[in-house]
């Protein structure tokens, strides 16, 4: 029986011109970089919340417009992994010195400009958004929201040498810059958190402290590979704004659909705002529990960009189509997996995040939800549509997540959160019902094979 499944599991992960070994080279760092990644939000979200439930709001709060925010120069990242891996699979490897430094300017740039414009209006943002939590937890979201904000250029940069390095399929190496990042910041944040019990102030000081470091350690990976990219120093040091405009081009369409998706979380962070801050600490605690399952099929997803690219830049369509099913398919068996493991386990995680006694039987509640709908709707509303958009289908993917979002999500969470009075549990249940919406959109888009309008084949 064990190995029949892993007979199948390897042949799904094999294509006509990519082999197993060059998948999996390419993914299992990156499942890794997940695991670390959304572990240590855990664990940080765990330390934290020895400072109380106004620390741990402040912080999920201003977590919620961080990642709006980050995911603008992820994005941008993201858009060069496609660029890159396409360009490699077609062999052309001439422009990719300028191509990969102009990811990197790119990403520093928009980081530079996010940090300066939102420290300025920082205290609006947070007066218009937060407005109505109660004064220690503004406070101390002013505080996290200005640490944030200075980390921004170094973690810009890390994001663009990332995004080049999983072009060429160098997953390996962008996981060690992750590594090494969070490492410094789980390291600094047991020091300052836990020991010194700096509180929110810990937490940015280990930010800084990581990104910084994390910087510098990402720019002597790319000095690595400086010879696969044909990286020569006049490209680093002259600004192509031909380049960089072409790529912020292509980004567009990824960074739009994480800023519609990832606003319309911080506008359902408004309507939790208003429950209270047990509430708001109840959501960060749900969240970042949730989140363990997701840690493979985010992976997958990851994946799947370079890899769709560089079969896209062979002009092979049936590895296309093999690999998209297979990576849904692996990501539905993992989520499931991991979330039956994690069943017994609840009682365990809620005595290390101490939340208020009242605020257990809500998060078991959104916890039963994810179980469901993570298997039924997860893989197929966030795997699927990395497919689409390394084909170059970004605008459709863009479009979906803006109507879906703003329309039913935001729309039907007021209506039966707040208005009708479900409550925190009514909001959850319509976010992941618009998961199963989205995906079936998405899965109805690629069985169609209307995204090979946008391709152009060798």
């Amino acid at each position: 029986m064990f190995t029949k499944v892993r007979h199948k599991i390897e042949r799904s992960l094999e294509g006509e011109e990519i082999s197993r070994g060059e998948i999996l080279s390419i993914l299992l760092p990156v499942i890794i970089d997940q695991f670390f990644l959304i572990s240590f939000n855990f664990i940080n979200t765990a330390m934290i919340s020895s400072s109380g439930s106004a620390a741990i709001s402040a912080v999920n709060m201003v977590g919620s417009i961080n990642i709006f925010l980050v995911q603008v120069f992820v994005a941008i990242g993201l858009g060069g992994t496609v660029l890159i891996s396409r360009a490699y699979g077609k062999g052309d490897a001439r422009g990719l010195g300028s191509l990969s430094a102009s990811v990197i300017h790119a990403t520093l740039i928009v980081g530079t400009l996010l940090m300066l414009v939102f420290l300025l209006l920082h205290q609006v943002v947070l007066n218009l958004l937060f407005g109505t939590a109660d004064p220690i937890v503004m406070s101390n979201a002013k505080i996290y929201f200005i640490g944030i904000l200075l980390s921004y250029p170094a973690h810009a940069i890390i994001e663009g040498v990332n995004g080049s390095l999983r072009g060429l399929g160098f997953t390996r190496n962008s996981l060690k810059n992750s590594l090494f990042m969070n490492s410094v910041y789980l390291i600094s944040n047991i020091f300052l958190v836990l020991i010194f019990d700096l509180g929110i102030m810990g937490l940015i000081i280990s930010l800084l402290i990581s990104r910084f470091l994390g910087a510098i350690f990402a720019s002597y990976s790319m000095y690595q590979y400086r010879m696969n990219f044909r990286l020569r120093k006049n490209d680093l040091q002259r600004f192509d704004i031909t380049m960089v405009g072409f790529i912020l081009r292509t980004s567009l369409p990824f960074a739009a659909e994480s800023l519609f998706f990832n606003g319309g979380k911080i506008i359902m962070q408004m309507m939790i705002v208003s429950f209270g801050t047990a509430h708001i600490a109840a959501n960060a605690i749900a969240g970042s529990w949730v989140q363990l399952a997701e840690i493979i099929p985010s992976a997958l997803a990851t994946s799947l960009v370079p890899i769709v690219g560089q079969s896209v830049g062979r002009g092979n369509l049936n590895d296309v189509r093999k690999l998209t099913k297979s990576f849904v398919r692996l990501g539905i068996i993992a989520i499931v997996a991991v979330d039956t493991i994690m069943l017994p386990l609840f009682p365990l995680a809620m005595k290390l995040f101490n939340p208020e006694p009242e605020m257990i039987p809500i998060i078991f509640k959104m916890y039963l939800v994810a179980f469901v709908m993570h298997g039924v709707a997860w893989c197929y509303s966030f795997v699927l549509p990395s497919a689409l958009r390394a084909l170059g289908d970004g605008k459709f993917t863009t479009t979906v997540s803006l109507f879906s979002m703003w329309i039913f999500r935001i729309g039907a969470g007021y209506l039966i959160g707040v208005y009708l009075g479900y409550g925190l549990v009514g909001i959850f249940v319509v976010m992941t019902i618009e998961w199963a919406i989205r995906g079936a959109i998405f899965y109805r888009r690629f069985t169609s094979n209307k995204w090979m309008n946008h391709l152009e084949l060798k």
